[in-house]
């Protein structure tokens, strides 16, 4: 529903509706019709509530409204008006009894239809179950006024919020074609025809929207939900675009387009995009939040802390900024900072799966790997089929020393294809620590013959090699995981265990690798603290 409702405020007389589908004076009721319905209210108060109801003088129309309804209990349009001076006072329920009332007595009138159709509208941001009650509510009005252009048009509108394009389009296709030409109309429909895959018609929808002159940003906004439902983002795109040519782009619009942007990959356009809806008013986390995501794809960590720091302080309670937090800065090799802020996302969200595997990872290279063990159970229970949880779980029982019930797990991940090498590698951790140097060179072979990049696994190779007395075949593997990886770790120990074991002349200059290695990270902790100093 676009902007603010706008309550139908007709008299109904038996079979009689008078006034358009929205706020309107009552007409005169003839004295011979109404002298024949004696359960009826004069006209004359009928016109004094309406008129009340048009200066907004609620508080006054409501104590008439008790008066007349006294004497005219069963008057159907005194309970439209009842309805809607309810309804403006924010009294839900009452406002749905007096429409529902309304509907029971005169159930071929339209005006209450339309009124309790907007009144669930209005609460569906609120009520999951106002949506289908609106819907529902249309349809009934459809039932008995089949061209009712208020039915026709709401009712397209909520399918096409629901994806159900087709049934949407047929029902906006019964509307008048001058009716179809508003913008707020053509604006679903264009989205309608796209979702029924046809192209031509949706693009000569968004044409006559864009060069309509009294275009403006909720026309759009209003049917930006139902972008999700369609197959690409095309009509979205030219939408979008074309409501920014006119000059009418709004913060949400904005954000919408760099979305667009960001699903293409387009991520430099994405934050231009998204810093120009900041600059359209004061800040939003969920801006904020977008623009950390876009800096974050762009390399920019630095950056996307920063927009994370702000969305932080202004919404402290939201999961998900601590949740992207800690995603950085384990990008930035920040374990402590990482586990503390995904320590209280999990903490604002405990049954969001995604924050208990990420502070369950984090966790298990702190100083206790067990403690991240409760975080992968509470994984598998709220994400049972995805096997990266029983690998995950197999790991950190790895670290914690629990090679047995590790090795059940990791046994069990290797029976799917996006766990299996990583599995492998660990079951050949595990061979290796038992001394089982047969076994684990068979392990970390399956992992290379699944995942030929796999730098872990090439110095865990490296490693066994060099422990079964094949030195030279050990530097091959070693070299391969620093040639895939040049900062990987493990390599970088295991190289300087080999020039160790072989007196080898380079170890001197591994072992001041491995130091800088080391510096590095506390560098980089250094620098997240001075981070943190300027965004607060």
């Amino acid at each position: 529903m676009n902007g603010a409702a706008q309550w139908t405020t007709a008299v109904i007389l038996g079979a009689l509706v008078l006034g358009p589908p929205c706020r309107a004076e009552a007409r005169p009721v003839g004295a011979g019709l109404q002298a024949s319905h004696p359960d009826l209210a004069p006209a004359a108060v009928l016109q004094q509530i309406n008129a009340l109801l048009g200066r907004e003088d609620f508080a006054a129309a409501r104590t008439a409204l008790a008066a007349a309804l006294t004497d005219h209990p069963r008057d159907p349009a005194l309970h439209n008006l009842a309805g809607v001076a309810e309804a403006e006072n924010h009294a839900f329920a009452s406002a749905e009894s007096h429409f529902l009332t309304a509907i029971r007595i005169a159930p071929r009138e339209g005006a209450p239809y339309e009124n309790l159709g907007r009144l669930y509208q209005e609460r569906s941001a609120e009520d999951p179950t106002a949506r289908p009650k609106a819907l529902d509510t249309y349809r009934r009005l459809l039932a008995v006024q089949p061209a009712n252009a208020e039915g026709l048009y709401q009712s397209g509108f909520l399918l096409t919020l629901d994806g159900d394009f087709a049934a949407a389009r047929a029902r906006l296709e019964r509307l008048p074609a001058d009716v179809r030409r508003q913008p707020n109309i053509q604006a679903v429909l264009a989205i309608d025809l796209a979702g029924t895959g046809d192209g031509r018609g949706a693009a000569a929808a968004v044409r006559t929207l864009l060069a309509d002159p009294g275009l403006s940003a909720p026309d759009v906004l209003a049917v930006m939900p139902a972008f999700e439902h369609l197959k690409d983002d095309e009509v979205p795109r030219l939408l979008l675009e074309g409501l920014d040519r006119r000059g009418l782009s709004t913060a949400d619009t904005l954000q919408a387009l760099a979305g667009v942007a960001m699903r293409h990959e387009r991520y430099r356009d994405a934050r231009a995009t998204l810093e120009r809806a900041i600059a359209l008013g004061d800040p939003r986390a969920p801006v904020l939040i977008d623009l950390a995501r876009a800096a974050d794809k762009l390399g920019d960590h630095e950056g996307a802390l920063g927009y994370l720091a702000h969305a932080r302080d202004l919404e402290p309670s939201n999961p998900t900024v601590h949740f992207l937090f800690g995603i950085v800065c384990v990008e930035l090799n920040l374990g402590s900072e990482a586990y503390e802020s995904l320590k209280k996302a999990v903490a604002l969200a405990p049954d969001n799966a995604l924050m208990n595997y990420a502070i369950g990872a984090v966790s298990m290279f702190r100083h206790e790997p067990s403690e991240s063990l409760p975080y992968f159970e509470k994984y598998i229970a709220l994400a049972p089929a995805d096997p990266r949880g029983r690998f995950a779980l197999g790991v950190a029982r790895f670290h914690s020393g629990q090679f047995d019930a590790a090795a059940a797990d990791l046994r069990e991940a290797v029976r799917f294809p996006q766990t299996a090498a990583g599995a492998h590698y660990f079951l050949g951790r595990i061979a290796r620590q038992a001394n089982d140097l047969e076994t684990a060179r068979r392990e970390i072979d399956a992992a290379l013959a699944l995942y030929s990049q796999y730098a872990e696994a090439w110095a865990e190779l490296g490693l066994i090699q060099a422990r079964s007395g094949d030195y030279a075949e050990a530097q091959r593997s070693l070299d391969r995981a620093v040639a895939i990886e040049p900062d990987n770790y493990a390599a970088a120990v295991n190289l300087a265990m080999l020039y160790g074991r072989t007196k080898d002349p380079r170890q001197e200059a591994q072992a001041a690798r491995l130091e800088a290695l080391q510096a590095k990270r506390a560098e980089q902790a250094q620098e997240f603290l001075r981070i943190i100093e300027v965004v607060r």
